[in-house]
């Protein structure tokens, strides 16, 4: 093929792609539409939309009931249609593993709760490669129409470039999981980090963000911000943007077991952090409910902590409250450094109103003034199901990112 052909295809395999990622986020969508947005024409558009049709990937649907009162032909709309496809989402982590099955838009179909930790690679490998078939014959899902598998888990992982740069275990940098893993499965599987995929998720499957750049705060174990700018994750070098919880905001705090840093942001307010500090607590004669509530400090959970603070606890409270400003501190940072339009904030930690008002008042206390009202949080509910689903739709984006 001469070169004129070459870029003659790619134009065309971009402009499919484009025209398939518009529908999806837009649908129901009508051809002219398209056309006028993406600055195609109405043949252009019907030309890419038909072998879809013909697929059973789109179908076409009346418009609102608004539009057919009045005079004229109403306009045909297009939509994906949802059981078209399906997905196996795996969220893999320092506490659990979860599955989920969605379709296509990403509504749940199945889902399925272990308390399996991620673990050094090849017994990871070995779980999933038992668990994930079992999982989805258990869910009753034709192969014919899976889309493929998705798994997030913590680390610097570039989804996009198949590449693992570091975990908190040892021995995956050396390995390609979705290679292996899918070649054992017989699937296309994509791997991703876990609140990157959170971000890609809250992106394609909630629509609940409607503007960009935006960033999204996640607290669990560790601490990371995510960002989706122009559609797309950032990436960074060496998958290790948004790593905002190995940034040091105490110097000569306390040791970080991820990083090795002293005084990062994990070291302080991560999930890990604060149980270390009210089992710290529970050692000593300070009056606190966490005794009645968990005798063996060495078994307490979040869960307790905040059951602790929401009776009042001011031990408890004293720890968290800590962790809540170092928490709108860096976020307040965040927001300094890349002026983003909205922020979606998920952990535990944040699903209490009295931490949502205070990090927010935090937030706004550090950030420019010119951020004032300009900026649109969100704080989720907690939600053991969104890691997986997340993981989900990484598989969707990908999907959306081929041509047609």
């Amino acid at each position: 093929m001469n070169e004129r052909g070459s870029n003659h295809q790619l134009l065309k395999q971009n402009n499919n792609s484009l025209v398939k990622r518009y529908i999806y986020r837009n649908s129901p969508i009508s051809r002219v539409e398209i056309a006028q947005r993406l600055g195609l024409t109405t043949a252009t558009i019907t030309g890419m939309v038909n072998p879809m049709i013909n697929a059973g990937l789109l179908r076409e649907t009346a418009a609102p009931a608004e539009e057919t009162k009045g005079a004229g032909r109403p306009r045909v709309m297009l939509e994906f249609i949802p059981e078209a496809h399906y997905i196996c989402g795996v969220d893999t982590g320092p506490y659990r593993t979860n599955y989920i099955v969605t379709d296509l838009l990403g509504q749940t179909i199945a889902v399925r709760h272990t308390e399996q930790p991620l673990d050094e690679y090849h017994v990871t490998l070995e779980r999933l490669s038992r668990e994930i078939p079992d999982f989805l014959a258990e869910a009753g899902i034709p192969r014919e129409k899976l889309l493929g598998v998705g798994i997030c888990l913590p680390g610097m992982i570039d989804g996009s470039a198949d590449k693992i740069y570091d975990t908190f275990h040892d021995g995956w940098t050396e390995h390609s999981l979705s290679a292996e893993l899918g070649q054992r499965l017989g699937l296309k599987v994509e791997v991703e980090n876990n609140v990157r995929a959170r971000a890609i998720g809250t992106d394609l499957f909630d629509r609940m963000v409607k503007a960009e750049p935006f960033a999204y705060f996640f607290v669990s174990f560790g601490v990371a911000c995510q960002m989706i700018i122009d559609g797309k994750p950032l990436y960074g070098q060496s998958a290790a943007a948004g790593e905002i919880g190995h940034t040091v905001v105490q110097r000569n705090g306390p040791v970080c077991p991820t990083c090795g840093n002293r005084g990062c942001l994990e070291a302080l307010t991560g999930e890990r952090a604060i149980l270390k500090q009210c089992r710290k607590i529970m050692t000593t004669d300070t009056p606190t409910v966490l005794k009645e509530l968990c005798p063996d400090p060495k078994k307490l959970t979040m869960d307790q902590v905040l059951t602790a603070q929401s009776m009042g606890d001011q031990a408890v409270n004293q720890v968290i409250d800590d962790a809540i400003e170092y928490l709108g501190i860096a976020l307040a940072n965040t927001i300094n450094l890349i002026s983003p339009r909205a922020v979606v904030l998920e952990g535990r930690i944040l699903c209490a109103p009295k931490n949502q008002e205070s990090m927010l008042r935090i937030v706004e206390q550090y950030m420019f003034h010119i951020h004032a009202g300009n900026i649109d949080f969100t704080f989720l509910p907690y939600d053991p199901d969104r890691g997986a689903r997340a993981a989900a739709a990484v598989v969707v984006k990908e999907f959306l990112s081929n041509s047609i």
